[in-house]
């Protein structure tokens, strides 16, 4: 059974006014990154960023159909996702492939894209959305009842339709948002620890926690899954990353802060803050993907 939890935040105004303020497409600076670590043999980690487009296909024209473009030159909005493969599982690599692959391809379908959301917009992009989620969740279940080969994954999912911001989750990988300079989670880590550290059972520094927060109590393929949904204001000065839990193993929230509030590109941030995880024992496949305003 699937228990959704829904964050609204934000307010509405006209059309021409949501679009006021929106960061053309140069100004947008968009990277992911993978490495598969130090120890393991396989990346089960996957990744995507992608524009989105509204586009046209044209069937017959009496005009020059070569002048006429496929797509147009300003985006509707951006995909970034990553998925994490639970590593106990036969084929983790293929779940995250597939739960990525889908996603994408349920994305093509959803017309909504092509808008600016407001309230009424808004509703029917997040019941959309937790269906695609719940759609893989359970094609990855058949394929388990079938074959009796696992093939979890988390997933976290930014889709960024200005004015606003969906947030999509389940499992340990995590969203940050930077505003103003302060770094906020957007996500929760569904884990054993988190929830006994929710419940009051364990407090963060107690000794069974290290242990505990490998444990998945929520993933997409899995016996339980419950997505998180988030939506958010879209600012034009807002910074972005997802990562997978290969890289907050190793590094910290305020870590991710500090490289974030430093100068540089998207690329940058990931490459630096891989690295960072990778110095000290990159014991796990790493993923990040940043997104922020390219600099003046």
């Amino acid at each position: 059974m699937m228990q959704t939890g829904i964050t609204i935040t934000g307010s509405y105004r006209t059309a021409s006014a949501m679009l006021r303020g929106k960061p053309t497409d140069d100004r947008i600076d968009v990277y992911g990154l993978t490495h598969p670590g130090h120890k393991r043999t396989e990346n089960a980690d996957h990744f995507l960023v992608a524009s989105l487009h509204r586009a046209m296909r044209v069937h017959a024209t009496s005009l020059d159909a070569a002048e006429m473009p496929p797509m147009s030159s300003d985006s509707r909005g951006y995909l970034l996702l990553v998925a994490d493969g639970v590593g106990g599982l036969a084929r983790a690599k293929e779940g995250s492939a597939h739960a990525t692959d889908a996603i994408a391809r349920f994305l093509l379908e959803m017309n909504e894209v092509t808008y600016p959301v407001d309230a009424a917009g808004e509703a029917v992009i997040v019941e959309r959305l937790r269906g695609f989620v719940q759609h893989v969740h359970e094609s990855l279940r058949e394929e388990f009842e079938q074959n009796r080969v696992g093939t979890a994954t988390t997933i976290t999912i930014a889709l960024g339709m200005w004015p606003r911001a969906f947030i999509v989750h389940a499992g340990d990988s995590r969203c940050y948002r930077m505003r103003g300079g302060e770094l906020q989670r957007l996500t929760s880590d569904q884990t054993l620890a988190q929830a006994l550290i929710d419940a009051g059972a364990l407090k963060p520094d107690a000794e069974p926690v290290a242990r505990l927060k490998n444990t998945l109590v929520s993933a997409l393929g899995s016996s339980q899954l419950e997505v998180q949904i988030v939506t958010d204001q879209l600012r034009p000065a807002d910074q972005w990353l997802l990562c997978t839990d290969g890289l907050t193993r190793h590094v910290s929230d305020e870590e991710i802060a500090d490289r974030m509030r430093k100068p540089g590109t998207a690329e940058q941030v990931c490459r630096d803050l891989i690295q960072l995880a990778l110095d000290r024992g990159g014991d796990d496949n790493v993923t990040v993907i940043c997104g922020r305003l390219r600099e003046d």
